[in-house]
């Protein structure tokens, strides 16, 4: 997802529908949205279309907007708008006065949506759950498109994907295992590395349990023909496309999760962390995705780390992943004490 960087972006807000039975809540629907887009408008030079505008310009296509969209028919939707991001979601009122918000999160032409959960407290906390929901939308929206919802410290045990190899990977892991990580062989250390560039790609669609970052498909262009013309060998292979279909995305997160399960079996529980490093052809720069294998959820997503060598790369994720991320909210809560 390309980071919003021309001037005063434009970004529509939608509904977070509730998700409880309990229409006491409903008033939340618009109460949530509206303070993110005030939140966000207070640190950052922007276009806020909030519900109830949003709704006065769809009416112009006929239309009405929805509490709940499919992931397909977003870029139609942000295109009538004439926005550069749609923010929707909803809520679920839970036990112990907290609340669990999920949003979403598609930018114009990305093909992808983002979709993370936050749990916090109801009534005393509300504004306090606003800005933090809002400081992950602003590090989300930057350069780096980065996600992480903890702190990885030394002592963690991590279990490399990387398109390295050789001596690329060894010194990759060298910054890791001197900083006090435990680094498990679960990528042999080959002289070549078949994995391109390309290649890689794919495995930064990440959908997990709470977090996700996943490609869009629209179910309605899959097609799988048959009639009198066909053969069996054609019957076959389509039945092949049709369980592949079916598993790689209508159940990509069901396959996903038995995935991480049978490495997490396999290796003993002896992995925390199954983190996925993509690098260009320079090896100057690599995205990230990190899964925590017990959860089985994503915790740190991040778009480009630089660095003058494969080594340096590997210490800037290092730095990343021990420091907290700065609240921009902070000035702004003692200037008002």
């Amino acid at each position: 997802m390309a980071p919003i960087a021309h001037a005063r972006p434009t970004m529509a807000f939608g509904y977070l529908a509730n998700n409880s039975n309990d229409d006491n809540f409903d008033y939340l629907e618009t109460i949530f949205p509206n303070s993110f887009a005030n939140s966000l408008k207070n640190i950052f030079d922007i276009n806020a279309i909030k519900p109830h505008s949003l709704n006065e310009e769809l009416k112009k296509y006929k239309q009405e907007l929805k509490k709940y969209y499919q992931a397909y028919e977003l870029p139609e939707l942000v295109e009538k708008i004439d926005s550069d991001l749609f923010i929707y979601g909803n809520f679920t009122p839970l036990p112990n006065n907290q609340i669990k918000i999920v949003l979403h999160l598609y930018a114009e032409d990305s093909k992808r949506i983002f979709t993370f959960t936050n749990v916090g407290k109801m009534e005393t906390e509300i504004f306090r759950l606003v800005d933090r929901i809002t400081m992950i939308l602003l590090n989300f929206m930057d350069k780096d498109n980065l996600f992480i919802t903890k702190i990885i410290a030394p002592s963690a045990r991590l279990a490399f994907f990387t398109n390295l190899e050789g001596d690329e990977l060894n010194q990759f892991y060298f910054p890791f295992m001197q900083t006090g990580y435990g680094v498990s062989y679960f990528q042999g250390n080959e002289l070549y590395n078949k994995l391109t560039v390309d290649d890689m790609q794919a495995f930064s669609n990440v959908a997990t349990r709470e977090n996700s970052y996943d490609i869009i498909t629209d179910m309605r262009k899959v097609r799988f023909l048959y009639g009198t013309w066909s053969g069996n060998y054609h019957d076959e292979r389509t039945r092949e496309l049709r369980e592949s279909f079916t598993a790689n995305d209508l159940n990509y997160l069901k396959s996903k999760e038995a995935i991480l399960e049978t490495i997490n079996k396999t290796y003993n529980g002896s992995i925390d962390y199954l983190i996925i490093a993509g690098f260009d052809t320079s090896r100057s720069r690599a995205w990230v995705r990190c899964i925590d294998l017990k959860e089985k959820d994503l915790v740190w997503m991040q778009t480009d780390i630089k660095g003058g060598s494969i080594k340096e790369i590997g210490e800037n994720m290092i730095k990343r992943m021990n420091t907290k991320i700065e609240d921009p909210f902070k000035e702004q809560i003692e200037k008002n004490k």
